[in-house]
Order: structure tokens, then sequence, then C-alpha cells
């Protein structure tokens, strides 16, 4: 579990669905620890499952200064 991530990643309180895949997409990327909800998984596009699909194989992308 990637503790940092979550602690400056936290679900939004009444979140909508939108707010809740964008989030679910971030955290597939730089966490995984769980998988996403299957109901969200079915709403997603195909392009959203395929970027979760090559999130993991991709290196973190650091901020430029």
């Amino acid at each position: 579990m990637n503790r940092e991530w979550h602690q400056k990643h936290k679900m939004p309180d009444g979140a909508s669905e939108n707010e809740r895949l964008r989030w679910h997409l971030e955290h597939t990327a730089h966490c995984g620890c769980r998988p996403v909800p299957r109901g969200l998984l079915a709403k997603m596009s195909e392009t959203d499952r395929r970027k979760m699909a090559r999130a993991p194989a991709e290196p973190e992308r650091l901020p430029l200064l």
C-alpha cells in the first residue's frame, strides 16, 4: 500500500460517480492496493480500462521542477 499517496489523495466525501472513476484510475496507477469496485468498472470506458491495465507497469511520473 502506498500510504503517502493515500494521505495526499483522499476520496472526497459525497464524491460524484465521475470523481470516483477518476480517483480509482489514479489509485490504480499509483497504488493498486485494492481492485476497482465492479459497479464502477462496468461504467468505465474501454480506454480507461486499458489505462488501468497498463498503469502498474509504467514508472511513477515525478513532477518537473
